[in-house]
């Protein structure tokens, strides 16, 4: 993911799972990996700040 300010490529600040569809037997489960992503150009004003997040699912098995 790119900076909307500066166009460098942004890293990954946090992640954390996503659970869904875990609550009733009607829906599937489904896995997500939750990634945030961080501006890290220090000339840029949206340095360290959150750009954006990407939700990758996951198998189950």
């Amino acid at each position: 993911m790119k900076c909307p300010k500066c166009k460098m490529d942004g890293m990954i600040s946090e992640s954390h799972n996503l659970i869904t569809g875990d609550k009733s037997p009607d829906e599937q489960t489904r896995l997500y990996r939750v990634l945030t992503f961080s501006c890290r150009n220090p000339q840029c004003e949206q340095c360290r700040k959150e750009i954006g997040q990407q939700k990758l699912e996951q198998q189950l098995s």
